[in-house]
């Protein structure tokens, strides 16, 4: 089955055609290095990179004081449509993804009712061809109704436009399902996307500090940790492509470095989300919810088994796990509010400033775990800056200093953590298929 052909239906946009765009003199990023170049976009296709193009075209954009990456593919993205469009609507979700620099994003099922069967993939599809201002590919439910019991119909899902399935917001549930999940997908080429989490283990905050100071529910480790074991042991006795997604906990990192060293038929990637990667337990404040999230914040020794697994190639990718909420859910006291970060509108300045500014990785090591990894993965023909790839491009710039005030918010959903933060990157331009979806100018 081609599943480019499939992928490529979950795309949306707003405008019917794409530009002709000429980006003159800017530095281009991406996994492969740095170099000078001119880019040449058209009918949405990167046509020519090379010195001094001259074309005649739509657009003419001056990058010679910005760099130009690969627009992100974030692969964990929350949108509130169908169910509860006031808290996110596709439209919102997309402007607040490109404001961040976010071509791509990966919707994920937990909707309602759950993206679980051809009709309701053709219903986001045809929504997001109305409404998208970026490409929105679309993560159909591994189990009916994400009950963790009866597989999904893949194949006419992926017929609809799915690119990978998951149940998250919920584990598959049953080892017996995980497993059939794991031989149903493979059987499509396509991958499982896990929430690794043991419902019957988590609860409101890591355990830790914050449990025993204010007797809250605790969420070890351990819940997150039997899932990741449990899918790495059925991946390798399926041969199946297992992702498993926002991991938080150091001995995850740990069991994943393991398994991939030992990989055979089976294809075991991770991610991770900048708050996990930024935040530790004694970062939280029990009065501000916007750091509680679903898995929890975990120990400051948490923290840097992420960075390691981040800098030794153990973590695949950075995603946000966009999840917004109104700001009545959210100013509920710490365990009656719903977890979830609005994390889309900053993506990439935030990670520009905390990792690349901080001297942690490159720019060109930014570029792969947000651009060029969550491609590979997936097979999408994006990524990297190169002719006959997607003209799906961010200009950057580097240098720019600003503070995050609440207007900045795209978003619906204000619940975001990084608010009066002061931080250095802008994302100038983002362009999606040859049409430029968000200008810093305008």
């Amino acid at each position: 089955m081609d599943m480019k052909k499939h992928a490529l239906k979950a795309n949306g946009f707003t405008s019917t055609k794409p530009s002709n765009i000429l980006i003159k003199g800017g530095e281009i990023i991406d996994a492969k290095g740095k170099r000078k170049a001119d880019i040449l976009i058209e009918n949405g296709i990167i046509k020519e990179i090379s010195p001094g193009i001259r074309r005649k075209v739509d657009f003419e954009i001056n990058a010679s004081s910005y760099i130009v990456l690969p627009g992100a593919i974030d692969i964990h993205f929350h949108i509130r449509e169908p169910g509860k469009p006031y808290e996110e609507d596709i439209y919102s979700g997309t402007v607040s993804a490109a404001h961040g620099g976010i071509t791509s994003l990966f919707m994920m099922p937990n909707t309602n009712p759950s993206i679980d069967s051809p009709e309701l993939v053709s219903f986001v599809r045809e929504k997001s061809k109305e409404k998208a201002l970026v490409r929105v590919f679309i993560v159909g439910a591994a189990t009916q109704r994400r009950e963790g019991k009866k597989i999904s119909e893949y194949g006419l899902m992926l017929k609809e436009g799915i690119i990978a399935v998951s149940d998250d917001g919920n584990a598959v549930s049953s080892s017996f399902a995980m497993r059939k999940a794991l031989e149903y997908a493979k059987t499509f080429g396509i991958t499982v996307i896990e929430h690794p989490e043991d419902k019957e283990l988590s609860g409101d905050a890591n355990e830790g500090i914050l449990t025993e100071k204010y007797g809250f529910t605790p969420y070890p480790n351990a819940a997150e940790d039997i899932i990741v074991a449990r899918d790495i042991i059925l991946a390798k006795l399926t041969g199946g492509n297992l992702h498993l997604t926002h991991i938080s906990s150091g001995n995850s990192i740990s069991m994943i470095r393991e398994a991939k060293r030992n990989m055979k038929k089976e294809r075991i990637t991770c991610d991770v989300t900048p708050h996990h990667i930024i935040f530790h337990d004694e970062d939280i404040r029990i009065d501000d919810t916007n750091l509680k999230v679903n898995p929890p914040i975990r120990s400051k020794k948490d923290r840097e088994e992420i960075i390691e697994g981040i800098l030794d190639g153990t973590v695949d990718a950075i995603a946000t796990d966009h999840a917004p909420h109104p700001e009545f859910l959210k100013n509920n006291d710490f365990p009656s509010a719903p977890p979830g970060i609005s994390s889309a509108d900053f993506f990439l300045p935030i990670l520009y400033y905390t990792l690349v500014d901080k001297g942690i990785i490159t720019i060109e090591r930014l570029t792969e775990l947000i651009s060029l990894n969550p491609a590979r993965i997936f097979n999408i023909q994006a990524g990297e800056i190169d002719e006959g790839k997607l003209g799906d491009i961010v200009i950057f710039d580097p240098d720019k200093k600003y503070t995050i005030t609440s207007d900045m918010i795209l978003s619906k959903g204000k619940n975001f953590p990084y608010l009066n933060w002061s931080i250095k990157g802008k994302v100038v331009y983002t362009i999606v298929n040859g049409r430029i979806c968000y200008s810093a100018d305008k």
